[in-house]
């Protein structure tokens, strides 16, 4: 039997909220070369990442909470 991983995705106030940063934080990232993911959708024109790609950047990072977070 072949497994399925889920894809999960998520928009930017989400990901702020998983990662208990601001939206602004968030925009900093995205803007500066540190290697935040691209987003791999667009959903209502706006953008969606894959939370897998963005929880292994921010464990990559240290910028993953360690009080739960996703």
């Amino acid at each position: 039997m072949r497994t399925v991983a889920a894809v999960e995705p998520v928009g930017i106030v989400e990901i702020a909220q998983r990662l208990g940063v601001t939206r602004a934080a968030l925009d900093k990232w995205r803007s500066r070369d540190v290697g935040f993911p691209e987003p791999r959708w667009t959903v209502g024109g706006r953008p969606a990442w894959e939370w897998d790609d963005v929880e292994a950047w921010a464990r990559r990072t240290g910028r993953l909470p360690t009080h739960g977070g996703g």
